[in-house]
């Protein structure tokens, strides 16, 4: 055998060695304990604490739901005095540490009112399909048609003016297709009057002119959990090459959509008894 045979043989030895050994060690394994093996170049720990118990010792994780009465049945099965609530106004979420640390006092030892704050449980309120639908089509001009079918598809979240009147303007702009638009005018009540020239063969046609509202109010809802809002959507307009491109501003959208959390919020205060401080938990 020569000089690197042995040591070959000596390192697989060593390996062998260590391996038995540590299987050894293994046995006398409980649950509930952390271990750590010392190795020549290296410490390995084995984590034995929780996975291996009947059951966990404390509960840990965090769940998200969708819905104010979800958030109200998780917290009322796991919170505790000691739980704490956090408003992110902004993000439109909820964020409960049902394990926060306890109140600390004169009495007691600072150090033994820590907890882990790692069980949460987070509420993300749920826009609804129309405020996404009015909000995607905030200050942006589209095609006279595709306008006209907007409003047509959503007309039962306009209040002002009536359906009636909003069916009747989407009519008046499916029927005149093929002209061109000219100018708009400003009338005393603030509506707009459009001039177009229908498009013949023979070229200008006969002229007429639509009116349209300046504004629309709007009824609805910015979360699911929340009530109906009025929103005004200013009416815009611009002609191009006499295509007429249509649209319209939204009012204190971002607004409508804090004080509608807020409104959520409060409800959660006053149905748990609880305070709600605004930020978010470390």
């Amino acid at each position: 055998m020569n000089e690197l045979t042995a040591v070959a043989g000596r390192t697989e030895n060593d390996a062998l060695i260590e391996a038995l050994n540590e299987a050894q060690l293994a046995e006398s394994l409980e649950p509930g304990q952390f271990y750590a093996f010392k190795h020549r170049d290296k410490v390995t720990t084995i984590d034995l604490l929780d996975r291996h118990l009947a059951q966990p010792r404390r509960k840990t994780g965090t769940v998200r739901v969708q819905d104010v009465p979800s958030f109200v049945h998780y917290y009322g099965k796991h919170s505790d005095d000691q739980s704490e609530v956090y408003v992110d106004i902004d993000a439109a979420t909820v964020t409960a540490v049902l394990n926060a640390h306890m109140k600390t006092n004169e009495i007691d030892d600072p150090d033994d009112t820590a907890r882990w704050g790692d069980h949460r449980l987070i509420l993300t309120l749920a826009k609804t399909e129309a405020w996404k639908r009015w909000t995607g089509g905030d200050r942006k001009l589209i095609r006279q048609a595709e306008f006209a079918d907007f409003i047509d598809d959503n007309r039962a979240d306009i209040r002002k003016p009536s359906a009636a009147d909003m069916l009747e303007l989407v009519q008046q702009f499916q029927a005149i297709q093929k002209v061109t638009f000219q100018s708009a005018t400003i009338l005393s009540n603030g509506d707009r009057r459009l001039t177009f020239t229908e498009e013949t063969e023979a070229g200008a046609g006969a002229k007429g002119s639509i009116e349209v509202p300046s504004a629309l109010e709007l009824g609805i809802a910015p979360f699911d959990d929340s009530e109906p809002y009025a929103v005004t959507a200013r009416f815009r307009y611009r002609i191009q090459g006499g295509q007429l491109l249509m649209g319209y501003l939204l009012d204190n959208a971002d607004e409508v959509a804090k004080d509608a959390v807020k409104t959520v919020v409060a409800k959660l205060s006053e149905e748990l008894g609880i305070t709600v401080m605004r930020g978010t938990p470390a």
